[in-house]
């Protein structure tokens, strides 16, 4: 009997661990081909993927790198054909119909087994394909549970694979493209077909930053939004605000505030704060942000204040413990933020505080009145 897969997902772009994860299952699952499936439009997520032809030219240079691999995958434009928003069950039904006499699977990862029950139709798809299931570092899940739930519900198992892969992000992945960083988990040969396309344009905000500042302050801004988009589902906050605030934090980091008209420098500001402030009327002004939140948080991410939003919080938080931060005491921060966001909160402004007292540096009274608000009420 052949054994056949598909693997489905956005592939926006294709990485390093999709073909990883490809590979394991072509071997675990003794497979004679597996079918990369680009979705048209993903129905969970928010963000609009690049163009379907340079996903399938991207997925064909990373799968072709591997020739032993490349002969038992195939791409295939089904769903992108298809158009609309794409379902699996649907997908599925294809394949089986294709491969009527075949032994099916779907390759899914552990999040998505978790979320399989939210899906529409799922049990179509199972009476289609068995699932083969792949996990990733840090992400636990109650296989048991799991597949308690599954015979409960379904009456099938799932096929749990040995290889466990790499977390690695989409969207930090599509963030260092946009500020043309080349990121780690994608092919030199896919990062250079992006670059000749311009597949990830950065928009008119990341393009300013890209004019204004230096390299090694453009991958700390990246830094820092991929920092601070981590925790922003988790706090609740709008995907596009945090991106902003992220990202245009520094944006007036090198420049002299007398070169702009209009703009008052608050009373008794500190030199390393005064970007800060300009960076929100530089937002403000020059680029058009007029959402006070977004504003407030790129005036305050360096001195903090009393009774701030929790996006002024996050950027904050981010700007110290982005992933280029090398200070004693940055790696307690980081797991914190993992842990507590507020309690994170709380002991970078304490190290921020502390900081500056023990370099008796002057500290800008809004610094205070946080170190007061927060540490001591």
């Amino acid at each position: 009997m052949e054994r056949i897969a598909f693997f489905g997902g956005t592939f926006n772009p294709v990485h390093n661990e999709h073909v990883l994860t490809v590979a394991a299952a072509v071997k675990e699952l003794k497979l004679d081909k597996i079918f990369i499936v680009p979705t048209f439009l993903p129905p969970h997520k928010n963000v609009s993927p690049a163009k379907s032809a340079d996903r399938i030219n991207m997925l064909k240079i990373a799968f072709k790198g591997n020739a032993k691999l490349s002969e038992k995958t195939e791409i295939s434009d089904y769903e992108i054909e298809n158009g609309g928003k794409s379902y699996s069950f649907i997908t599925a039904e294809h394949f089986r119909k294709e491969y009527p006499n075949a032994r099916l699977f779907m390759l899914v990862g552990g999040d998505m087994l978790k979320d399989f029950k939210t899906w529409k139709n799922p049990e179509r798809i199972l009476a289609c394909a068995d699932l083969a299931v792949v996990l990733r570092e840090g992400y636990s899940l109650d296989i048991a549970a799991e597949r308690k739930y599954f015979k409960d519900t379904f009456n099938k198992d799932f096929t749990l694979l040995n290889y466990v892969g790499k977390d690695i992000s989409s969207t930090e992945i599509r963030t260092r493209l946009a500020f043309g960083i080349k990121p780690d988990g994608i092919s030199d040969e896919v990062f250079s077909y992006i670059k000749e396309n311009g597949v990830y344009p950065p928009d008119k905000y990341q393009s300013y930053i890209l004019e204004k500042l230096p390299l090694k302050r453009v991958i700390h801004t990246a830094n820092v939004v991929i920092c601070a988009l981590k925790k922003a589902k988790e706090l609740n906050l709008d995907y596009e605000k945090v991106r902003l605030a992220a990202t245009l934090h520094d944006c007036a980091k090198y420049d002299d505030y007398r070169d702009y008209k209009g703009f008052n420098l608050p009373e008794n500001v500190p030199p390393p704060v005064v970007h800060a402030f300009l960076g929100a009327f530089v937002a403000e002004k020059v680029l058009g942000i007029d959402d006070e939140e977004i504003l407030d948080a790129i005036r305050y991410h360096t001195s903090g204040k009393a009774e701030m939003s929790t996006l002024a919080k996050l950027i904050f938080v981010a700007d110290m413990i982005e992933e280029g931060r090398v200070y004693d005491g940055v790696d307690v921060l980081r797991r914190e933020y993992e842990k507590d966001f507020e309690s994170c909160f709380r002991l970078c402004l304490k190290e921020e505080t502390l900081h500056l007292i023990n370099k008796r540096q002057p500290i800008f009274i809004e610094t205070l009145s946080a170190y007061e608000y927060y540490l001591k009420k």
